[in-house]
């Protein structure tokens, strides 16, 4: 799990970690800043490697505030933060000192509740469980890896709605990113057309097996019907 860690006058943390893994990620970002400056812990779904820990920075970095999208905060966060989170809308930009992050709502590509930012100065794109691959690479790879990504989001999470996914990869290829930096894995530069083309060429693929909707199956007529079975009750006399 990638927690993302943006430098400067009002320090932001995208994503928490688990709860389990707290002093350690503490520890990592001591090597960087003073952990309790923190002013934005950004949470992109509501899920364990996301925001465990998320009450625990909030305990120790006083003046930090969590931000995660409406549904997040309205279905979970609310509850589940010890003090008050804000709501991000589609769109909106998280001003942060010299950071300017763009709220991409993202539903059902992973999580129901998820969203994307984009870092308009650096054009990185923080894309949650979109593009991750396995295991413990290098921090950032310029080869591509997009069949690897694919499978692997494939086996994890299946297929998620064809809309959904073909909308978010419209939107984060016209962000025109340097670097897409996903939830697991490595951050990716080079040419990213690879990989919005391997995730689109997956859903499309898909698609195309699709069994036909009701609406576009031929319609039966009533002498296409099975028979009845025969009634086991007595016929009245």
């Amino acid at each position: 799990m990638n927690a993302y860690l943006l430098a400067g006058e009002e320090p932001v943390l995208i994503s928490t970690g688990m709860r389990c893994h707290f002093e350690d990620t503490w520890t990592a970002i001591a090597q960087v800043l003073d952990p309790s400056t923190l002013r934005h812990i950004v949470v992109l779904h509501f899920e364990s490697d996301e925001c465990g820990a998320l009450n625990e920075f909030l305990a120790r970095a006083p003046r930090a505030t969590a931000l995660a999208s409406m549904r997040t905060v309205m279905a979970s966060l609310s509850d589940f933060a010890v003090r008050p989170v804000r709501g991000l809308g589609d769109g909106e930009v998280i001003v942060a000192g010299v950071h300017s992050l763009r709220v991409v709502e993202a539903p059902y590509v992973h999580a129901w509740d998820g969203i994307m930012l984009v870092e308009e100065q650096a054009q990185i794109v923080f894309s949650g469980d979109l593009f991750l691959q396995p295991g413990h690479a290098e921090p950032v790879i310029q080869n591509d890896r997009s069949s690897l990504s694919v499978q692997l989001y494939r086996t994890f999470y299946g297929t998620p709605p064809e809309v959904p996914l073909q909308r978010a990869l419209d939107r984060v290829g016209a962000s025109s990113p340097v670097l897409l930096a996903p939830g697991h894995g490595s951050v990716l530069g080079g040419n990213l057309v690879p990989y919005y083309r391997a995730y689109r060429q997956s859903v499309n693929a898909l698609a195309a097996l699709r069994p036909l909707t009701e609406a576009t199956r031929e319609r039966r007529s009533a002498d296409d019907a099975p028979p009845r079975a025969p009634s086991l009750s007595r016929e009245p006399s």
